[in-house]
């Protein structure tokens, strides 16, 4: 795992090896063991890398060179032992044992259509000096994160927004502006999806594409060359769950280190005690961790603990602190480099900081609820196609003042519940993506030259919708998981340097979702069916779980006490005056409405606490 930059001018950049240097160290914490720079003679190409090396350490250092053509890549080709065999097959010969090796004989054989071949996590940066061309390119998830800004003069790019921005700002003489688009999508769902930035002229790779840039013109390309299969359910329970157990034993196997400390996220759910179970089998040393919670209703050691007494795993119970969380709370949240609202990152961030030294690869049960159909919001459309069928004057709540209701967790549940209601099950999954601010509200925070129309709405109208389980597993394949899920985890992992590998995230498991019925993922209710009909199979009946609990972050109590001393100096009349962001009054009156019942609305106070958060860290 590690961090890469470039930069790349039409004109000699006299500023080239400082600024490369720089950005190298703005990733430090990606890459601790190696610091390598690449630059040509006329300084118009040059190419960084902070590397945490796991495979060959000694002998695959980057920049590597190979003929005509120059790359970096941060990430793993997990696969990459079966292409080697299959290039040495084509007459390749190898002096190292690494995967970058693989990676630059594959292109040199197939072009920029050897990303077809790997299954890994990846972002990988190619000079074709023959063609005369960059190349970018972003796993079929979006595991590994990958910025770029092109002008007419130059092209950067780098794994990570603080290493770009270093030469950004060098090269223009300014600060990056804000994206109005970014900033609408945030307060919609407390990230910023893909391409988009939080910065008006600097955009990520999208997850399965490849960016080609001719290196005379600067102009750039985008190719797909990954996309989920067509929705074509071929199979029934017995033979799904035989496959199943081939392809989760594939997984592991393939992703198995050896010859590094590793350790393994075990939550007590099915995902991460089915990774376990495997890595027992396989004869894997590695050390299971749990956090253990403050709040016992949701603390689900105890049940991590018995599983991995039951495996024979060694296990530690990682107690989290939320004082000396919140002592940490600006550290944590400043090094996402964007704004960022997705709680559970203190969690993870957590884990990593206590295991750093001495864990170097970590792995989690991360994407089985989107390629299994996991998630409660899948049940979003049957329960309100209910509503609407049998008392469709219900979904007229929404305009109720539900606001006065009491704050407890059902009275909650089924307010947001109501609120995402639609007219069709299409508009019921694209309401419930949206767990942020509402857009209603977002209109009246917003001053008029920051409010945005909708852009992503097109792209979700255009997603495969054979039914709403298929849309809504599209839309966070495409969205969430890229723009939330991948960015904690990778952000968090790093910051420790951790390197995060994630088995249920394969590409063969993607495509064998695409062949099961829907009963297969959602029967009667249950979500993830078949995953948990897999894990009843490897698991005696005293493991098999009711309702999961999930991990939480007292936010709404912080809101009551710590926080909400400082949420309202950052919405101070002068802070938002300097800002030039909000109408001072609405956004005042609103958050003072969401005070009135932090617990109902955690989330919308933790997205305006963390963007103001950033703002003063990163612009003012």
């Amino acid at each position: 795992m590690c961090g890469i930059n470039g930069i790349i001018g039409l004109k000699s950049i006299k500023l080239m090896p400082s600024l490369l240097q720089k950005m190298n160290l703005e990733l430090q914490q990606r890459g601790p063991d190696d610091d390598s720079i690449w630059i040509n003679d006329d300084l118009t190409m040059g190419m960084g890398m902070r590397r945490l090396a796991i495979v060959d350490a000694d002998f695959a250092k980057q920049p590597w060179h190979e003929q005509n053509v120059c790359l970096c890549f941060n990430g793993e080709i997990y696969n990459y032992q079966s292409l080697r065999l299959t290039l040495i097959g084509l007459g390749y010969q190898f002096k190292t044992e690494s995967d970058t090796e693989v990676l630059a004989k594959a292109y040199l054989h197939w072009g920029i259509s050897c990303v077809e071949h790997l299954d890994g996590m990846f972002a990988i940066a190619i000079i074709d000096f023959r063609l005369n061309k960059l190349f970018l390119v972003r796993d079929i998830n979006g595991e590994k994160p990958l910025y770029y800004y092109i002008n007419h003069q130059c092209v950067i790019w780098s794994s990570e927004l603080k290493g770009l921005s270093t030469s950004y700002e060098a090269l223009n003489e300014k600060q990056a502006s804000i994206n109005p688009e970014a900033l609408n999508w945030y307060f919609r769902l407390g990230f910023i999806p893909a391409p988009l930035s939080i910065y008006q002229s600097i955009l990520k790779v999208k997850p399965a594409q490849y960016l080609s840039i001719d290196l005379t013109s600067l102009q750039a390309s985008t190719s797909d060359f990954w996309k989920m299969p067509s929705y074509s359910p071929s199979f029934n329970q017995q033979n799904a769950l035989g496959t199943l157990d081939i392809l989760v034993q594939q997984s592991v196997q393939q992703k198995i280190c050896t010859k590094h400390a590793t350790g393994l996220l075990l939550s007590g759910g099915i995902d991460s005690s089915i990774l376990a179970y495997w890595f027992k089998q396989m004869n894997t040393n590695i050390h299971c961790f749990s956090l253990q919670t403050q709040h016992n209703a949701q603390d689900e050691s105890f049940l991590a603990q018995k599983i991995a007494r039951f495996l024979g795993l060694k296990h530690e119970i990682i107690p989290l602190d939320f004082i000396q969380v919140q002592k940490q709370l600006d550290e944590t949240l400043s090094y996402f480099d964007e704004p960022y609202a997705d709680s559970s990152a203190i969690a993870s961030n957590s884990i990593h900081q206590w295991v750093k030294n001495d864990i170097k690869i970590m792995y989690g049960g991360d994407g089985a609820d989107e390629v299994f159909g996991g998630y409660q919001r899948y049940l979003m459309s049957s329960f309100a196609d209910k509503i609407r069928y049998y008392a469709p004057f219900l979904t007229s709540a929404k305009q109720l003042p539900l606001h006065q209701l009491s704050d407890n967790s059902q009275i909650n549940a089924c307010i947001k519940f109501f609120e995402k209601i639609g007219t069709n099950p299409s508009e019921d999954i694209w309401n419930i993506s949206q767990m942020g601010v509402s857009e209603s509200i977002i209109n009246t925070l917003l001053l008029p030259e920051w409010q945005h129309c909708d852009t992503l709405k097109p792209l979700f109208m255009s997603l495969p919708s054979h039914n709403s389980l298929s849309l809504a597993r599209h839309w966070d394949k495409l969205i969430a998981l890229e723009g939330d899920m991948l960015v904690k985890t990778d952000r968090m992992s790093m910051r420790a340097s951790i390197e995060y590998r994630t088995p249920f995230l394969s590409k063969n498991l993607w495509e064998f979702s695409q062949k099961l019925p829907s009963s297969l993922l959602i029967q009667k209710g249950i979500t993830k069916y078949l995953l948990k009909s897999y894990h009843s199979s490897l698991f005696p009946q005293r493991f098999q779980q009711s309702k999961k609990k999930g991990f939480e972050v007292p936010i709404d109590i912080w809101f009551s006490t710590n926080l909400k001393k400082e949420l309202l100096m950052l919405i101070s009349t002068d802070f938002l005056i300097k800002q030039g962001v909000f109408n001072v009054s609405k956004i005042q009156k609103q958050v003072a409405l969401f005070l009135q019942k932090p617990h109902r609305y955690k989330v919308q106070l933790w997205i305006i606490y963390c963007f103001q958060k950033w703002y003063k860290h990163h612009i003012q």
